[in-house]
């Protein structure tokens, strides 16, 4: 007869045992995206424990749906370009999510926190990327070379072309000239044209 410790190891291995085969999060890289249908084929992280207690790398997952912060049922949105090789999380659902993204019909399906009812959230990185760095007190949009801000103070930028441009106080200054207080030089009368503004 098992005393009361070898009672409690047994209930901790047993539920250690269905735990460790529940799908939660795990970072991962996609290896492929489609923008036309918002799908990806996603590569999760480590090593996936299955039912004959073997650890073999994570499968490839395929036609996962990719989360980009959007709202007003799809029609307000921000998306981004996403290549091979980009960090992000892979979240899996606790039901069927067939039956969400098919309007709400529902299926027979029961399955739980399976590989294959995965979404992908891009971004996930093991550091800060160039980009991100000291920006986190303002609204930042950055793409290659080009990045632009949104904090209190205004709206400011520099283009990878070497452009740059801040508007704040009602007034817009591109490359140092002054929307509302540049001057023209050579100014004519008749049909001549100015110079360009200072």
């Amino acid at each position: 007869m098992k005393n009361n410790n070898q009672m409690v190891n047994d209930i901790r291995s047993i539920a250690d045992s269905a735990v460790s085969k529940i799908n939660t999060a795990v970072g991962g890289t996609i290896i492929s995206y489609n923008s036309a249908t918002n799908r990806a084929t996603v590569k999760p992280v480590g090593t996936k424990l299955f039912e004959d207690n073997r650890r073999l790398p994570y499968p490839d997952i395929f036609n996962v749906p990719v989360v980009f912060p959007t709202s007003m049922g799809g029609t307000c949105g921000v998306t981004f370009p996403l290549n091979p090789g980009d960090g992000c999380l892979i979240v899996f659902s606790q039901d069927n999510i067939d039956d969400f993204l098919n309007d709400g019909g529902k299926t027979d399906d029961v399955r739980q926190f399976q590989l294959n009812d995965a979404i992908c959230i891009p971004g996930l990185y093991t550091g800060a990327t160039d980009g991100m760095s000291n920006k986190s007190g303002s609204l930042c949009l950055f793409f290659g070379g080009s990045t632009v801000t949104l904090d209190g103070g205004g709206f400011v930028g520099t283009l990878a072309d070497g452009t740059n441009f801040n508007f704040s106080g009602s007034d817009l200054v591109v490359n140092g000239i002054s929307l509302t207080k540049h001057v023209h030089g050579g100014v004519i009368p008749g049909g001549g044209n100015t110079s360009a503004p200072k």
